[in-house]
């Protein structure tokens, strides 16, 4: 059996197990029943979940002007009990939201000139907000309200749309206010909102926080697959943060790419130079200071961590002359890959038989052209493994390059882990990328070595 035909028997496999799994997982647990609850209990517990996503602000004062009466329960299928209600509140979207110019043309600064910040805010906006409420007429409104029997006792699924029924549509005005980026003066002007903070305390002032998520009733298998589910969505699509991935990815591999260049070029060049300043008899001046510098060059380099280098690069170097990160980091990786290219490929040059340059000089080739066309090819085939495993070295080593601010992908991923409180998956998603470019480069590699071989044959 063909290599081809047992990795496509592998993939095939691979994916009728996985199918298997994943169904099984869900026929473990179809058939769920939650435990029977009173309408009563049903009705007490919602009131006291609900008050507890308002803990502050003005939110607070919406539970404590609204009631919630269950008419109805049924039960649904996923361990759940469903509330027919009818819930007692302030339409707050209505009384607020034609004043929304007010708010958002509020002061700035305070009366030294000093821009407030947003719990100044927060407080200045959540004393006339409790005015409007206290005047807002109540009214009722119909919600199904979903809870759950998990394993830590019942849980409310509160809904966007069933938090916006019980306070009053708090949700509505976050989302108007946080999309708005102008407001109307009182001459009628439209003017652009002075400050970020203006509209943060104003979304804070609700107090109002809650999950989204559904609690999880299945047994451990569904709960882990849905939590990883659930994660990857909020960590990765939501707010389309894989394209940030996928903007790191692309400067690293731009960062690679030209490192590997300078990296080559350089390392070729010096292990030129060394090797001549070794076999030549007669050395003149030029070339035994080339040496030296080459010499002193592959020390430093290969004596300090490349970190080090890309700091003292970038902060000491680039950054007083203006130079950018890109090119500070370009600049260091090429440097860094050359002193290491350099020996290997010196080491190379120098495990070519003696007898190679010999022949060439037989033939009337002087020292450059027996170098270029005899001791070179032989080199570089002899020095091919080591080489791909500098370049491999190479594109894990740019990984440091974050460190300078450049938004490369392990930039990418800090700042997913940053904004989303997360660890495992955006650190996983990282091992993934670098494991996936490093099995291709390594694959590219192998190819091109299997064809230096047949054209030996």
């Amino acid at each position: 059996m063909s290599a081809k035909k047992k990795i496509w028997i592998a993939v095939i496999s691979l994916v009728i197990l996985s199918a298997v799994i994943i169904g099984g997982i869900f026929l473990l647990n179809e058939g769920s029943q939650a435990e029977e609850i009173s309408v009563t209990d049903a009705q007490a517990f919602v009131n006291q979940e609900l008050d507890k996503m308002a803990s502050t602000g003005v939110s607070k004062l919406i539970a404590e002007k609204n009631s919630i009466v269950v008419n109805k329960l049924s039960y649904g299928k996923e361990k759940n009990a469903i509330l027919e209600c009818t819930v007692l509140t302030v339409d707050v979207h209505a009384a607020v939201s034609p004043r929304y110019d007010e708010f958002l043309g509020t002061e700035a600064k305070d009366e030294l000139g000093m821009y407030k910040s947003r719990s100044v805010f927060k407080k200045e906006f959540s004393e006339k907000l409790k005015e409007i409420i206290n005047e807002a007429d109540p009214v009722a409104l119909s919600c199904s309200i979903q809870i759950y029997d998990t394993k830590n006792g019942w849980k409310v699924y509160a809904e966007p749309l069933v938090l916006d029924i019980v306070y009053g549509n708090c949700g509505k005005i976050e989302k108007d206010i946080l999309s708005r980026t102008t407001y109307i003066d009182e001459n009628g002007v439209e003017q652009e909102i002075g400050s970020t903070n203006v509209t943060k305390g104003f979304v804070e002032s609700f107090g109002l926080r809650y999950d989204e998520r559904k609690p999880e009733t299945g047994n451990w298998l569904v709960r882990t697959y849905n939590s990883l589910k659930y994660d990857f969505d909020r960590i990765f699509i939501q707010h389309a943060r894989w394209k940030t991935i996928l903007d790191g990815l692309w400067v690293t591999l731009k960062l690679t790419f030209f490192a590997l260049i300078i990296g080559i070029l350089l390392g070729f060049v010096i292990a030129f130079i060394r090797c001549t300043a070794d076999k030549l008899p007669k050395k003149n001046f030029l070339l035994s200071l080339l040496n030296i510098i080459s010499k002193l060059y592959i020390s430093i380099i290969r004596g300090t961590p490349a970190m080090v280098q890309i700091m003292i690069i970038y902060f000491v170097l680039f950054m007083p002359m203006g130079v950018s990160k890109f090119t500070a980091a370009v600049v260091c990786f090429g440097l860094n890959s050359g002193a290491y290219v350099a020996e290997i490929v010196r080491g190379g040059i120098m495990s070519v038989d003696e007898g190679q340059a010999e022949a060439g000089r037989s033939l009337g080739f002087g020292y450059l052209r027996t170098m270029f066309y005899i001791i070179m090819p032989q080199a570089f085939k002899a020095v091919l493994p080591a080489l791909a495993n500098e370049f491999i070295v190479l594109l894990k080593e740019t990984s440091i390059a974050f460190y300078i601010g450049l938004g490369d992908l392990m930039y990418s991923v800090n700042a997913i882990r940053a904004a989303t409180y997360t660890q495992f998956m955006p650190l996983i998603a990282a091992a993934l990328i670098y494991l996936v470019l490093v099995l291709v480069l390594s694959k590219l590699v192998s190819i091109l070595e299997r064809r230096l071989r047949n054209n030996e044959r």
